[in-house]
């Protein structure tokens, strides 16, 4: 297999310039398109998309790869771009790498015989996203609220890796801590944690004794009955990616406080994202014979 490769970096914010420069690092030849408001040291940035696919082993795009309905996400350019110009233009066959692929972006892939990859879908990434992430919703908490997380009654809804995190955390800071979740496993891996227990599916009337709410289900758990109930002042911080853990159509009682908190690692530990990214690629692409 060859020790290093020529890879083309699409799009994305910080996370994806700190990731093409770790990629150079690596002894890589790097091209990057669509970074141009961060220039980075050794890689070369190119202005033409068929300029900077020709002869490359591998595609990456950010994470997440789409902007808006239609396209590529891309801060960190002067120009947008529609995402399927860029997928059309990747010549048919390239390893094309991009993070939370939306159903449309996959059937335009597979129509273009391209093979692309969801590299947040690893479970290598989704563990090491999960740290900058509860970090980032402790920093809105604190920052959110006028008093401390210690002796705060909170609620996190899941118990996956970031919900079993998040509420280690919190429990470490000497958080009154409950935790929903769905299992009878989970439910006793909480209670013998020192933590409270509710059933996700039945919240309804409960959540009144909470000054802050954590969801990290990505589905609409809290409707108009679940938030009914909610102290005056209660802060709800959504951690889940779309459609998010709240109802469309949820009325909130007045006073309360919904934060959506997307993509909190590229905001928060931009540099320890890119690293985990990075990791996660070079895994995949010596999976797929390229290093």
């Amino acid at each position: 297999m060859n020790q290093s490769a020529t890879l083309a970096v699409v799009g994305g914010d910080i996370r994806q310039a700190y990731l093409a420069g770790l990629l150079c690092a690596d002894g890589h030849t790097v091209r990057t398109f669509a970074l141009e408001r961060h220039p980075i040291e050794g890689c070369a940035a190119v202005s033409d998309l068929r300029s900077c696919f020709t002869d490359v082993q591998a595609v990456i795009l950010p994470l997440p790869v789409q902007h808006g309905n239609a396209q590529l996400n891309a801060p960190l350019s002067n120009i947008p771009y529609p995402l399927f110009d860029v997928l059309d233009t990747i010549p048919a066959g390239t390893v094309t790498l991009a993070g939370s692929v939306p159903f449309g972006v996959h059937a335009r892939a597979v129509q273009n015989d391209l093979r692309l990859i969801d590299y947040l879908a690893r479970d290598e990434l989704a563990i090491r996203n999960a740290v900058p992430t509860c970090e980032g919703a402790l920093q809105l908490a604190m920052e959110q609220t006028a008093h401390t997380i210690q002796h705060s009654r909170c609620l996190v809804i899941g118990y996956g890796r970031i919900g079993a995190l998040l509420a280690q955390k919190l429990h470490a800071l000497d958080a009154q801590v409950t935790v929903s979740a769905r299992s009878p496993r989970d439910f006793a891996r909480i209670e013998t944690q020192g933590m409270q227990v509710l059933d996700t599916r039945q919240l309804s009337g409960h959540l009144a004794k909470f000054d802050i709410i954590f969801n990290t289900v990505p589905a609409p758990v809290l409707g108009t009955a679940e938030l009914a109930g909610l102290a005056h002042s209660c802060l709800i911080i959504d951690l889940a990616s779309m459609p998010g853990g709240i109802s469309p159509e949820a009325k909130l009682p007045s006073g309360c406080r919904i934060l959506h908190a997307l993509s909190l690692p590229g905001k928060v530990a931009p540099l320890t994202a890119a690293h985990a990214i990075h990791d996660t690629i070079c895994n995949i692409l010596h999976e797929e014979g390229i290093l």
